[in-house]
């Protein structure tokens, strides 16, 4: 019996459909049932975002089989819904305190172990259980607009620092922080091909590919990466009607060029 399989005993014993947990800890939609068909066991850096967010599970079980399932000896029980709690009942405990950093700061320094090393602009304050518990979190301010629609320029993105042993598993098409060795730091939505070909392509949502091109960065060329995971911004646009005011003009420009041509004909054939 391979790791995932003895992981797929677990998600049965805990009640947890595979595909939610795949949502739950960034996994692309299917990997694990791909795996698994494939009889193809998971990577380190997969069973290591395992044992982080399930701290129940035992590490020595899931690799070897040995033990038991659990830390505390036991087999897991049904996992009741937490207690709901009144807006005044919530103390500090149940809130992590997030750096507000220059993207620029957060993307090139943020490798460091002294994280006194960045300059904090501001803090924000989550609910603990929106982030995971001993990962390293800040809080970036987009500047510019190649991430447009999707990200607006003055917003905010919650992001997570990533080990190197993960890059190798990161979906494709989630949107990352990545800083390279010269200093420089993009916010893109990424196709992971480190396992193939040993790069990131790194695209823009901006449909302007003129001047948002999409460009490739080697393993060797990224100092470090973050996994973008909550979204706060105060513009709202309605994105609908910005595409609908798009076709309404493309009709009238249409309807201009029809008028034009007509004209032209009536001209060719007076003639």
């Amino acid at each position: 019996m391979k790791a995932i399989d003895r992981f797929y005993e677990y998600l049965a014993e805990k009640s947890l459909k595979p595909t939610a947990i795949e949502k739950e800890i960034g996994l692309s939609n299917g990997y694990l049932s791909a795996q698994k068909k494939r009889n193809a066991d998971m990577g380190e850096g997969m069973i290591l975002k395992i044992i982080d967010y399930f701290r129940d599970i035992n590490p020595l079980w899931l690799l070897t089989g040995e033990g038991s399932m659990l830390r505390n000896g036991t087999m897991p029980t049904t996992v009741n819904a937490p207690s709901s709690k009144s807006i005044n009942s919530f103390n500090n405990d149940d809130f992590v305190s997030i750096p507000l950093v220059d993207i620029s700061v957060a993307a090139g320094c943020c490798g460091y172990d002294n994280p006194d090393y960045l300059e904090v602009v501001d803090t924000i304050k989550m609910p603990s259980s929106m982030v995971r518990n001993s990962e390293k979190y800040f809080c970036v301010r987009i500047k510019g607009e190649s991430m447009s629609p999707t990200l607006l320029d003055s917003s905010y993105v919650i992001v997570r620092l990533l080990d190197r042993s993960e890059w190798q598993d990161m979906p494709d098409q989630h949107i990352y922080v990545i800083s390279d060795t010269d200093g420089r730091s993009y916010i893109k939505r990424i196709k992971n091909r480190f396992r193939q070909h040993g790069f990131l392509v790194c695209m823009s949502d901006n449909v302007d590919k003129i001047n948002y091109p999409n460009f490739n960065l080697e393993a060797q060329e990224i100092n470090t990466i973050l996994h973008a995971e909550w979204y706060f911004s105060a513009k709202m646009p309605n994105l609908n009607e910005t595409y609908y005011d798009k076709v309404n003009q493309l009709e009238d420009d249409m309807d201009v060029i029809k008028s034009q041509m007509q004209q032209l004909l009536r001209a060719i054939n007076v003639k």
